[in-house]
């Protein structure tokens, strides 16, 4: 089923009759182009087979999305911060599907409540909000079945090209994949900048070299110990080990020390020069040196 505002004639129709206009602060630029609609549920589909699984939607502005979304029959939350879309969910959205639940307000404060569901989650997500709501759904979601997210080109590239601490945290929780960039011509208004769909994908494999954290006080140390490593842009290793706010402990940073040395991994190295799995090792002796 089709958004009935879903074309430019029709969505400046919508914003003469409510007196108002696309947020720059909420990061609002509605997806017009049907076949990226298309291409966004046709991809996550066969990702969320199961009967007992929920989907989400974070920003569902004028439903471009989540009519399609909604169309597959299953449950799902929806998350909107603008009144004006939040309204336009509970007059013309929420009686035609029974299936879907509504969360008014920031979704970073309402995403707590999917965290228990077997869920799989779309988004086309603010530029200032993505990493903070990517890292809230990988550490939280006891269930995350994965995610497909609309984001700024540039910030997807950086995702899966470089070696970044933001990128190397993930990579103990999912996998992530460019999937397709998405012209700048397909939303209105038209940004400045073109997009990108990722797909995030928990991982499949644990053990060696398939490491993640199990609580909220591994996630701690593994976070901890990107933010020393990546201190300082380019620096050696042993350089931020030494002058790093966040290595200040004597512990963690005696602790942090060994597990170089058990991973082989010489300090003079710059954290650009090293893999993922060579940070997943790292980190899994970092936690076993800290919890003897």
């Amino acid at each position: 089923m089709k958004s009935p505002y879903s074309t430019i004639s029709q969505i400046q129709t919508f914003f003469e009759h409510k007196g108002i206009r696309a947020q720059k602060k909420f990061g609002q630029n509605f997806l017009i182009d049907q076949n990226i609609v298309e291409y966004i549920v046709n991809t996550a589909k066969p990702l969320f087979t199961d009967d007992d699984v929920s989907l989400a939607e974070i920003g569902i502005g004028l439903g471009t999305l989540t009519y399609p979304i909604l169309s597959l029959g299953k449950p799902t939350d929806l998350f909107e911060i603008d009144f004006a879309y939040i309204q336009l969910a509970k007059d013309e959205i929420l009686p035609n599907f029974p299936n879907a639940n509504l969360f008014a307000g920031d979704a970073l404060e309402n995403l707590h409540h999917i965290f228990p569901k077997k869920v799989f989650v779309f988004g086309n997500l603010p530029y200032h909000l993505t990493t903070e709501i990517i890292n809230t759904l990988i550490i939280h979601c006891r269930n995350f079945l994965g995610g497909i997210f609309m984001v700024q080109k540039e910030f997807a590239e950086r995702l899966v090209k470089e070696t970044s601490s933001l990128s190397v945290f993930l990579s103990a929780f999912c996998e992530v994949k460019y999937v397709k960039t998405v012209h700048k011509n397909c939303f209105f208004p038209i940004p400045k900048i073109h997009s990108a769909l990722i797909l995030l994908s928990p991982k499949k494999e644990k053990g060696k070299h398939h490491w993640s954290p199990r609580s909220e006080a591994e996630v701690e140390i593994w976070s901890r110990m990107l933010r020393t490593v990546f201190w300082g842009k380019r620096k050696q290793i042993q350089v931020s080990l030494r002058e790093s706010p966040f290595s200040e402990d004597p512990i963690f940073r005696e602790a942090l020390g060994e597990a170089l040395v058990r991973s082989e991994i010489p300090p003079t190295k710059r954290p650009e020069e090293l893999n993922r799995e060579q940070f997943l090792n790292l980190g899994q002796h970092l936690l076993d040196i800290l919890s003897k």
